[in-house]
C-alpha cells in the first residue's frame, strides 16, 4: 500500500479569500510587485539573501513557480498576497518538509507600507488554514532571527507556540545568527487555547519593562515605562558571576541605568525577551524567561544573553512587578 504522506497535497480552489485579502500562487506578472519589497534592505535584513536585484527576483519567481504543486518533499509554494486594490503587497510561503511530508514550514515577507495594518497576520492565518485544511498537514513550523521581533510577535499572535531559541545555529551573511523557532499542530490550530486576561496583562507588563530600556540613534531615554510597571516597593536583585547578590530598590536600580542609557558611552541598546514561562494563581504571577540584548558601546557592537524572573502582583486591577532577579551571561 502506498503511504498517503507521499502524495502531493490537495490544493484549494484559488484564489483563497479573506476579509481583506486574496491569496493565490505567484505568477510571472508579479515580478515588479514582489521585487518592490524583496529589493528593500529593511525587508532583506532578516531574510537569507541580500536585497534582490531584479534578476535575483526573476530567478526566485521561476524557481517558486516550478515547485508550486508541492509535488516533491522540500518544494516551496509561494502565495502572493493581494490587497483589495489588487496590488500584491507581500508573500506567504509554505514549504513541504523533505523528511516528513505531512509537516511543513511557513515563511512570509511584506512591503513595509502594510506593516502595522494587520494584513500580514490575516494572510499568514489564511495560509495556515490552507496547510491544515487543504494539505492535511499535521504540524507547521516557523523560524525567525531572534532580533526579528515583528515576525516573532506575529507568530505568537496567531497561536504558534514558541518552542526554542537556537544560538548561532545558522551561518548567514558572513556571521553566525541566533534563531527563534515556533510551531503549531493541526489540533491546536482548530481548537486554540484561550489565554486569560491576567496572562495577557502579565505579558504586557513584561513587554513594557523590556521596551523601556531601548535606545536608538542616541535619543534620550526616560525609563517611564519601567517605572510604571514596577511596584513602588519592588525588590530587585542581580546575581553576579561569582554568585553574590546585589539588592536594590526601584530608584537604586533605575538611576544608574538611566545615566548609562543617556550618556555618550552606550549609543544603541535593545533588550528583548526571547522565551518565557508564566504561571498565574491567586492574584500573583511568576514569569521566568531568557533575554537577548545588543547595542553599541564606545563605538563597538556587543551582545549578551541572560535570564530574568519576575514576581508580579495584582495591585487594584493592575499587574505590577513586586520582585525581579536576573543574571547576565558574559558579553560576546
Amino acid at each position: 500500500m502506498t503511504d498517503p504522506a507521499e502524495h502531493a497535497p490537495v490544493h484549494p480552489d484559488y484564489p483563497v479569500r479573506t476579509k481583506r485579502l486574496t491569496l493565490r500562487p505567484v505568477r510571472a506578472g508579479d515580478l515588479d510587485a514582489i521585487h518592490a519589497h524583496r529589493s528593500l534592505p529593511e525587508v532583506a535584513q532578516y531574510l537569507p539573501h541580500e536585497p534582490h536585484t531584479r534578476e535575483d527576483t526573476q530567478r526566485t519567481l521561476e524557481r517558486m513557480m516550478a515547485g508550486e504543486a508541492l509535488a516533491e518533499p522540500g518544494d516551496w509554494l509561494d502565495l502572493a498576497v493581494e490587497a483589495e486594490s489588487g496590488r500584491v503587497v507581500g508573500e506567504v510561503l509554505l514549504k513541504r518538509d523533505d523528511k516528513a511530508p505531512l509537516t511543513g514550514e511557513v515563511g512570509f515577507a511584506f512591503h513595509p507600507e502594510v506593516h502595522g495594518t494587520g494584513i500580514a497576520t490575516e494572510a499568514v492565518r489564511a495560509a495556515l488554514d490552507v496547510a491544515f485544511d487543504s494539505f492535511g498537514w499535521h504540524r507547521v513550523t516557523g523560524v525567525c532571527c531572534v532580533q526579528n521581533t515583528a515576525s516573532a510577535a506575529l507568530m505568537r499572535r496567531i497561536g504558534m507556540r514558541h518552542e526554542a531559541v537556537c544560538r548561532q545555529d545558522v551561518h548567514r551573511k558572513g556571521a553566525w545568527r541566533h534563531s527563534s523557532r515556533f510551531a503549531v499542530l493541526a489540533a491546536d490550530w482548530r481548537r486554540p487555547r484561550v489565554r486569560s486576561a491576567d496572562e495577557k496583562a502579565v505579558d504586557a507588563a513584561a513587554t513594557a519593562f523590556y521596551a523601556a530600556f531601548t535606545r536608538r540613534g542616541g535619543e534620550a531615554v526616560a525609563l517611564d515605562g519601567a517605572r510604571a510597571v514596577l511596584a513602588p516597593g519592588a525588590v530587585i536583585e542581580r546575581v553576579a558571576d561569582d554568585g553574590t547578590v546585589d539588592r536594590m530598590d526601584v530608584e537604586e536600580f533605575l538611576a544608574p541605568r538611566l545615566a548609562l542609557l543617556n550618556g555618550t558611552e552606550l549609543t544603541e541598546f535593545t533588550e528583548i525577551e526571547v522565551a518565557s514561562t508564566t504561571l498565574v494563581a491567586a492574584g500573583t504571577a511568576t514569569r521566568s524567561g531568557e533575554y537577548f540584548k545588543w547595542g553599541v558601546r564606545d563605538g563597538i557592537p556587543f551582545s549578551a544573553w541572560g535570564r530574568k524572573t519576575f514576581r508580579l502582583g495584582n495591585h487594584s486591577g493592575s499587574w505590577r512587578i513586586d520582585a525581579l532577579i536576573w543574571a547576565d551571561e558574559p558579553a560576546s
